[in-house]
């Protein structure tokens, strides 16, 4: 009978630990919670630097060689090839980017960011304004993007009314730095109904200037051109009032 006893103990401790090592193991098994994360934020930074210096490789290497780019209105890309491709375009053009991450997050070692960004010209006029969703791997090279989803916040072109403005200038110089810069007229049109705004100028004759504005809230445009800030401006700008012609698009 002692021996039973002995028997029956080791068989209930045996029972006991079973289930506790499932505990422990199911813990040992878990996912890691996703965790903030500055250094995946900071990647950013270093991606607009190496766009705003032209450097294409710097950019490539934040990338790993199998990953995936997906660009709108565009298919699937893949690899450093279509990272240099894509973004280069970008370089070639002399465009510089604004990065602001929401959200970046590391669990293990996969890594999500989330943001926006903005794209802006030589000249300070802003391109394209967005969203952006990367997925991020720890390699042996470090972090690096296995995914990159962008999209813009801009109309498709051609989905608004087109308007060509056309006017004369008392001086055409003074009057293309109101369009440039961060601070630039085309900020303001942007702000109040005018999904994007080209600027054209005669060669022959730099007084005869010209604007074609694609609209994304005609009402909002109407009001801002007939605004006490738009008279100031045109003032200040040297616009000739007699000489304006708007011109809508026929469809």
């Amino acid at each position: 009978m002692s021996g039973y006893k002995i028997l029956a103990t080791r068989s209930r401790s045996a029972i006991l630990t079973v289930p506790f090592l499932a505990i422990l193991l199911s813990f040992a098994c878990a996912p890691q919670r996703a965790q903030p994360s500055p250094e995946l934020a900071a990647f950013s930074d270093r991606w607009a630097a190496a766009l705003a210096a032209g450097d294409v490789d710097a950019i490539v290497a934040l990338y790993a060689p199998d990953c995936r780019i997906l660009s709108p209105n565009a298919p699937m890309a893949e690899g450093h090839d279509a990272v240099r491709s894509i973004f280069g375009g970008m370089a070639a053009a002399g465009l510089t980017g604004e990065l602001e991450t929401i959200e970046a997050t590391v669990s293990g070692d996969i890594g999500t960011k989330i943001g926006t960004y903005v794209l802006t010209a030589p000249d300070g006029s802003v391109v394209d304004r967005g969203k952006f969703s990367e997925t991020w791997k720890k390699t042996a090279a470090g972090w690096q993007i296995s995914s990159d989803m962008f999209s813009s916040d801009l109309p498709v072109p051609g989905s608004g009314a087109m308007v060509i403005v056309t006017h004369d200038v008392k001086d055409g110089d003074a009057w293309l730095a109101a369009w440039s810069g961060d601070d630039s007229r085309h900020a303001m049109f942007a702000a109040n109904g005018a999904a994007s705004t080209r600027v054209f100028q005669n060669p022959e004759d730099t007084k005869q200037v010209g604007l074609l504005i694609e609209v994304e809230d005609m009402e909002a445009l109407m009001a801002f051109i007939n605004s006490a800030e738009t008279q100031a401006a045109k003032a200040e700008d040297g616009v000739i009032d007699e000489s304006l012609r708007f011109h809508t698009e026929v469809k």
